[in-house]
């Protein structure tokens, strides 16, 4: 019985199925619907905060994060992420309205302090503007702002000269009425 139970033990032992994981090596293959660490797209982000307002743990503030789109988000602001709050619900990705914020496949969130495990924008961008693509689309942001601003005064200017000649002329038909 004994030499039985050891020819087992060894047959069991020179097979090379896998009894354990290696993990730290060896991850294994995650479903497709995993829920891990967010993934942001901060060149469609448009600073909206939808993410931060509709999170049940309050885990998102917005944040300011220069390698954005000045053009979509003025304020330059996108999320930041405490995952020692965030139970990884998924609404804030729902919420979304430009499909920027995605739940990711990495799951391995560790540190030595609190703020170990607050992610902000530089550590859950995965596309992102180089600094040269930022200056320039600041530049951009700057002409627009400028045309805008030239065209209102124009449309104001037009409005106050419309509404000067729409007096004038008020006041010069009773003039004309009262000398016939």
């Amino acid at each position: 019985m004994v030499l039985k139970s050891l020819k087992y033990t060894l047959k069991t032992a020179l097979t090379t199925t896998e009894v354990t994981r290696l993990y730290p090596e060896v991850m294994m293959e995650l479903p497709a619907n995993e829920r891990g660490i967010h993934e942001l797209d901060a060149t469609t982000c448009i600073g909206c905060g939808s993410c931060a307002r509709v999170c049940p743990n309050s885990c998102i503030e917005l944040v300011p994060y220069k390698y954005g789109n000045p053009l979509k988000n003025r304020k330059m602001l996108f999320p930041q992420i405490d995952y020692g709050r965030c139970t990884f619900c998924g609404l804030c990705v729902d919420e979304c309205p430009v499909s920027c914020l995605k739940m990711g496949k990495r799951t391995e969130i560790a540190g030595w302090d609190r703020k170990d495990i607050v992610y902000g924008p530089d550590r859950i961008a995965v596309k992102k503007f180089s600094d040269k693509e930022v200056a320039e689309l600041e530049a951009e942001a700057k002409r627009q702002a400028e045309e805008k601003k030239k065209a209102a005064a124009a449309a104001a200017k037009e409005k106050a000269a419309k509404a000067k000649g729409k007096e004038n002329k008020g006041k010069a038909k009773p003039a004309e009425g009262g000398e016939a």
